[in-house]
């Protein structure tokens, strides 16, 4: 598994949303592992709180609008 990945659209980070409806969801860096085990769409600051770390096979991976 390659460290970066292409998509059409970006989508949402996962943990910005779960923040209630008053938060505007942040476009996602990241899909990746958490530090709890399940993967996230994550922001770069949830990344860096809650992300593993590291990218490639079995962490995550960064992406980028095609």
């Amino acid at each position: 598994m390659s460290t970066e990945v292409k998509v059409a659209v970006i989508p949402p980070c996962d943990i910005c949303k779960d923040n209630g409806p008053y938060t505007e969801p942040t476009p996602a860096v990241y899909d990746g592992k958490t530090i709890w085990g399940p993967w996230a769409n994550m922001c770069q600051e949830h990344w860096t709180l809650y992300g593993v770390g590291q990218l490639g096979t079995g962490y995550g991976q960064r992406l980028i609008k095609e």
